[in-house]
């Protein structure tokens, strides 16, 4: 997906498309520099779609979006503040991304007790303001809202477990979202990612633009993967190495090996099959979760630094690339209401 201050647009990736020639798609007449951004506009409206309402029977609605530097004072909340929402809240703090940071938890005694840990420590990064309610109304006026809320994956448990219980929390959390900031885009991290993310779009209904409520997906296992690349690679700075994991969040996911480069070079060749190194790779991203969950309990730097670098890109309106999820009804074949992780 191009993030920006909601989802802006969604690629189809891997169709055997290829940029053509801009000398012989636009007139020379043109200066060099205005041939080019008309050329790859055009790529991007060919390649690329706008979000997809949740439901076929839901009407297409348009973001509204802030007119340029109407949003000098940026509002994050966050919802649920055990250790995902609190790795997230750390995250954001030490990139500044956010003025007010509120953090909302159903356990008033704890969550001040995290909130003054924060505030303590203000002397030691730029100046932003840490509210703490178990009342929602200190989440209005949100720019963004970042959902962690929910049961957490226990050792040996599959994400899918926890859907009948973390539904009826989601349930619950999303109408109090909007009726405090109506026009809030809104991060789903809760497990599981997917259906969690469907179930927000829907309860979030129809007056809620496609691409306002999006799911952290697999930008997490897409990280999971260039962190293992960059290590193999004699440990070659991640940020070099690219590539996605794409689908559903977890188990199932399937890794693009086709678009994992790294410095810029195809780490297969045109039409080469991965090897059992590569698979064995994608496995170790599958089971990273488990592992992590079987040695400390629970998983929470990682997500925390996806959901922190997620919201860094709606807040500034960045316009990355990243792989979250979304409604894919209508792409590949897929004619129900499905959220799925595509770039």
């Amino acid at each position: 997906m191009i993030i920006r201050r909601s989802l802006s647009r969604i690629t189809v990736p891997y169709a055997g498309k290829y940029v053509r020639t801009i000398t012989s798609t636009l007139p020379a007449s043109q200066p060099l520099n205005v041939m080019i951004r008309e050329h790859l506009q055009d790529m991007r409206l060919r390649e690329s779609l706008d979000p997809i309402p949740y439901s076929s029977d839901a009407p297409f609605v348009t973001v509204n979006k802030p007119a340029p530097g109407e949003m000098p004072h940026r509002k994050v909340s966050i919802i649920g503040c055990g250790q995902v929402g609190m790795a997230t809240a750390y995250a954001m703090l030490n990139q500044t991304t956010a003025g007010t940071i509120a953090l909302v938890d159903m356990n008033a005694e704890k969550l001040e007790g995290e909130a003054k840990d924060l505030r303590q420590g203000s002397a030691f990064h730029q100046n932003v303001r840490i509210q703490a309610d178990s009342n929602y109304e200190v989440t209005a006026h949100s720019h963004l809202v970042i959902v962690t809320a929910g049961v957490a994956q226990k050792d040996g448990e599959s994400r899918l477990n926890l859907l009948e219980k973390n539904v009826s929390i989601m349930q619950n959390i999303i109408p109090k979202v909007f009726a405090f900031s109506p026009d809030a885009t809104v991060l789903i991290a809760s497990n599981p990612c997917d259906i969690m993310t469907a179930v927000a779009a829907k309860v979030g209904g129809p007056t809620v633009a496609p691409g306002r409520i999006f799911g952290s997906g697999t930008a997490l296992d897409s990280s999971r993967l260039r962190s293992l690349l960059g290590a193999a690679l004699n440990n070659v700075d991640v940020q070099s190495v690219g590539g996605y994991i794409i689908g559903e969040h977890g188990d199932s996911s399937v890794p693009v090996w086709s678009s994992v480069r790294a410095g810029g070079v195809p780490i297969l060749k045109h039409g080469e099959e991965p090897n059992e190194i590569l698979n064995s790779m994608h496995r170790e991203v599958v089971e990273s979760a488990g592992d992590v969950i079987k040695r400390k309990g629970y998983t929470n730097w990682a997500i925390g630094l996806t959901s922190a670098h997620i919201g860094k890109a709606v807040l500034e309106d960045i316009g990355s690339i990243m792989p979250v999820s979304t409604c894919v009804r209508g792409l590949f074949g897929i004619e129900e209401d499905v959220f799925l992780s595509i770039p």
